[in-house]
């Protein structure tokens, strides 16, 4: 990271009254799971495709370690700040940084609920201890994938799928609540010195981040953007004057940006 810049977003962190944080699918585990060799050939050999998300999020929370030093540095950064964090990430480890989690808000659901397939209710429901248990028995070669039962929605008998965006008809009531709390908190961002982090924020899903956050940037002249990507880094030229593009993988930048604080 470019020293002068390092400078500058310690500098407004520091003299910022409020910290808007986004974080997207660089950061996002399940999404680099998709090529973890593992899965790749679990995928291969396993034919009851409902189980491939169990899989996928069993392999997920294996790797919850390294994630979980990644969001630890980013909350040492925000600590002492009046933060609000929101994820498009599907691997829910930002949970597990040490925030205060009626300051988070995932819009795109995650790995860590279930819901009806054919959204006959709003509940929704733990994935029990005992199923992943069996789940991974599959997945370690001792238990065949023909004696494993998907889990069932209690009213309609439907298949159980992760509350998550990807299903057919995602239940939102998971963040709805959440979701409020942020839009309150945004209103409190009015003519307010405001920083604004985009940590590894593509083009998956834009809607809900990258352009939220580029409207905020242009509309609030006492906020300053610090967009971090590996590739998408760029800044629209409505808020050049306040924005900076950062050429780094997010993870290197939390790790960077810690140390100064």
């Amino acid at each position: 990271m470019d020293l002068n810049i390092k400078k500058r977003i310690v500098a407004k962190i520091d003299e910022a009254d409020m910290v808007l944080v986004g974080i997207g699918e660089e950061l996002d585990q399940i999404i680099k799971a998709n090529k973890n060799d593992t899965y790749i050939k679990l995928r291969e050999k396993t034919e009851s495709t409902w189980l491939f998300p169990f899989m996928k999020s069993i392999l997920v929370e294996e790797q919850i370690e390294e994630s979980k030093k990644i969001y630890h540095n980013l909350f040492h950064i925000l600590d002492k700040k009046n933060y609000f964090v929101v994820s498009t990430c599907q691997d829910c480890l930002v949970r597990y940084g040490g925030f205060n989690l009626e300051r988070i808000v995932e819009p795109c659901g995650g790995y860590s609920m279930l819901q009806c397939s054919d959204g006959c209710s709003t509940e929704l429901y733990s994935v029990s201890e005992e199923f992943i248990t069996q789940v991974r028995a599959v997945m370690n070669g001792e238990k065949s994938e023909k004696d494993l039962e998907p889990p069932r929605c209690p009213y309609c008998g439907k298949f159980l799928v992760f509350n998550n965006i990807d299903a057919e008809k995602y239940n939102e009531e998971g963040y709805l609540r959440k979701w409020m709390i942020y839009k309150k908190w945004l209103q409190g961002t009015v003519n307010k010195n405001l920083c604004i982090l985009e940590l590894g924020v593509g083009m998956n899903y834009p809607s809900v981040i990258r352009w939220p956050f580029e409207k905020i940037a242009f509309y609030n002249q006492k906020s300053e953007l610090f967009r971090v990507h590996s590739r998408l880094y760029q800044i629209t030229e409505e808020i050049k004057d306040r924005g900076y593009g950062i050429c780094q993988k997010p993870e290197d930048f939390i790790r960077e940006l810690s140390n100064t604080f």
